[in-house]
């Protein structure tokens, strides 16, 4: 078994409308939807999580005690923060930060939570086999969207991209002692303006979401399932 955590409900309306010729039922559970079917001749699991931290922690928690999977995905997307990456591209984590965690208690106030940061071992990845521009790196996690400052301290940190829920899921899956996955595709990179910005940042991340589903769906997810044993 394999699940495939999916956060956002704009993710999870692309995936449904790419998986429209595909015959599934779709289940619910507390934190929204599932889907039970064989993808890649392997037993997989696709559900929505919900946003944030919480919602996506809670889910994947849920999912590791009920349905018991060997791996956990995260499929979705993110905002880039790289200077050299563009919309479209894919990073794929070996190493989740939160920068929304602050520590006031010491001398010194660090940009990432220390003791919620997670390694996630992507040996088994062949990247020559993935096609597209796709890069292994830092994901930041927190509660809230990046604009421009924040893009820059992040660049500060060799940050790759920034999402709402990757911290948190790679975090749990690591305290279960859970193989996980987080391939995040970039819909939006904050600009200068603070008010244009905004706008097209929501715009882009409408328009390019379905591009990203399915490209992780089709190009992306599929090698890496047969790299599973």
């Amino acid at each position: 078994m394999v699940c495939i955590q999916i956060c956002s409900k704009e993710e999870w309306s692309s995936l449904k409308v790419l998986f429209k010729d595909r015959e599934f039922q779709i289940n619910t559970y507390p934190f929204g939807e599932f889907i039970r079917l064989n993808f890649c001749n392997k037993e997989c699991i696709f559900y929505l999580s919900g946003e944030t931290k919480t919602n996506s922690s809670a889910s994947c928690q849920f999912a590791i005690d009920n349905w018991k999977p060997k791996m956990i995905f995260v499929l979705g997307t993110c905002g880039g923060v790289d200077k050299e990456l563009n919309v479209l591209d894919v990073i794929i984590a070996n190493k989740t930060v939160q920068y929304d965690c602050i520590d006031r208690m010491g001398t010194k106030s660090y940009v990432f939570y220390e003791p919620l940061t997670t390694i996630i071992d992507n040996s088994w990845i062949n990247f020559d086999e993935l096609n597209g521009r796709v890069y292994e790196g830092i994901i930041a996690t927190a509660d809230q969207d990046i604009n421009y400052e924040v893009l820059n301290m992040l660049r500060k940190e060799n940050v790759l991209c920034a999402d709402w829920e990757s911290g948190a899921i790679s975090y749990i899956c690591n305290l279960n002692k859970i193989k996980s996955c987080i391939i995040r595709g970039i819909t939006d990179i904050p600009t200068e303006n603070i008010e244009e910005s905004a706008n097209n940042q929501g715009s882009d991340y409408r328009g390019n979401t379905p591009k990203v589903m399915k490209k992780l769906l089709n190009d992306i997810l599929p090698v890496l399932l047969l790299n599973i044993e």
